[in-house]
């Protein structure tokens, strides 16, 4: 499997606790899984607000004609503008 290498930070006091509980060769694999367990809990939820969108779509239809007609602005070229900005400084 390939792997990435990225830059976290942690308040100084989790991660010496996190020193403290996980054993330094196991520390990768121990946030890879809870990584990976959080952003499937966060697609699940997205997925079951997706769900409950086309539900109530499906019982409004004025909802429904709202939500075309906003559709109608995808590819309105605001892509377009946002690709030539600049990115902001934090």
């Amino acid at each position: 499997m390939s792997t990435q290498q990225i830059l976290i930070r942690l308040p100084e006091d989790v991660a010496a606790r996190f020193k403290a509980a996980v054993p330094a060769r196991q520390r990768n694999k121990f946030i890879a899984d809870l990584v990976a367990k959080a952003v499937a809990r966060q697609e699940d939820e997205l997925t079951r607000i997706a769900a409950a969108v086309t539900d109530e779509e499906l019982r409004n239809p004025e909802l429904a004609q709202e939500m075309r007609d906003w559709e109608a602005t995808i590819g309105d070229g605001m892509e377009e503008h946002a690709a030539n900005e600049k990115p902001r400084a934090r």
